[in-house]
């Protein structure tokens, strides 16, 4: 794939020309990007893989239907966030529904798999506690604005809200998770 490739124009063109393709490379152009912010914004690793994929069939679905007016990162954004909240609504996030064990691994592999998550996680877990007391809209916010760096216009047409209340949000959850990190 090259850089052409995966730019916002080359890849408005070829949606709006109904490249059959098209799909292969939005996946290779933001899968990274995507997997990250549903990690946060879903809050378990395997619900974000689940909505990644419930994402891209929606995007499969409706690609026909995209009409150019916003670019197709921030379309994938805002499928990646609605396949999220549908899975927080339908699984309550119950991390026992995603327990991995890939076959074949030697015991002492996955026990130590285990402690480096276990590490990860503590070191990530107070960061994780002060995102999860914001509320959905609020920590997209903080998400797109602060973890995938899109300017706040990106952020408004993604989440369908004004550019004014994309700051205002972003303001709110930062004071938000600042004193609750500060206890």
């Amino acid at each position: 794939m090259t850089k052409k490739a995966c730019q916002p124009d080359e890849l408005r063109r070829r949606a709006t020309a109904g490249d059959p393709a098209l799909l292969a490379d939005l996946f290779t152009c933001f899968r990274t990007d995507l997997i990250s912010f549903l990690r946060q914004r879903c809050g378990h690793a395997g619900d974000a893989d689940d909505a990644l994929q419930d994402a891209f069939v929606a995007a499969t679905r409706y690609l026909s239907g995209y009409r150019g007016e916003t670019p197709l990162k921030n379309w994938l954004y805002r499928l990646a966030s609605t396949a999220c909240t549908r899975m927080r609504r339908g699984r309550k996030n119950n991390p026992k529904l995603h327990a991995t064990y890939e076959d074949g691994q030697a015991a002492s592999i996955e026990k130590m798999g285990q402690d480096v998550e276990a590490m990860i996680e503590a070191k990530l877990s107070p960061l994780q506690k002060a995102l999860a007391i914001l509320n959905d809209k609020d920590r997209a916010v903080l998400m797109l604005r602060d973890g995938e760096q899109l300017p706040a216009r990106e952020v408004a047409i993604t989440l369908d809200v004004t550019e004014l209340a994309v700051k205002s949000r972003l303001h709110r959850a930062r004071k938000a998770v600042q004193e609750y990190l500060s206890k």
